[in-house]
């Protein structure tokens, strides 16, 4: 009887051995596995184009390297919302749009008038995510 609570014993120590070194094992290799974990921005695209009308606005979202991070289109002018995920960390999220115009009177013209714009606007952000808000300043194409 003597000789089982002995092995007894060494197989609760071994399981416990096997145990807590998972778990040093798990903590080393935990931070290496978090390395792959999307930062999550929420970036809000806004446009300014004085005293006419905007349709279908086609609006990008770059990192600093050029990377696209998403795409859309606005079919009235107003403002789209971008969730964005990345892996590499971005310094600075740039939009760029472009799309028509149309002067303020065009409801009471039979042949309006349409001209293309276009704009870019680059902003700095932080490397924990968030909620950005960028307003591209659109000018007529020549």
């Amino acid at each position: 009887m003597g000789k089982e609570c002995g092995d007894d014993v060494r197989l609760k120590s071994f399981v416990f051995t096997v145990a807590l070194a998972l778990l040093v094992l798990g903590g080393c290799v935990a931070p290496i596995m978090a390395q792959g974990v999307t930062v999550g921005y929420t970036v809000s695209v806004g446009f300014f184009y004085p005293l006419c009308f905007l349709y279908n606005l086609r609006v990008t979202i770059y990192d600093q390297n050029g990377k696209v991070l998403a795409t859309g289109t606005s079919p009235d002018g107003s403002m789209i919302i971008f969730p964005v995920r990345t892996e590499n960390t971005p310094i600075s999220l740039t939009a760029t749009a472009s799309g028509y115009a149309s002067g303020p009177l065009t409801n009471y013209f039979a042949n309006q008038p349409y001209w293309p714009v276009s704009g870019r606007s680059t902003i700095p952000v932080q490397a924990t995510g968030g909620d950005y808000w960028i307003t591209v300043l659109l000018s007529q194409q020549q």
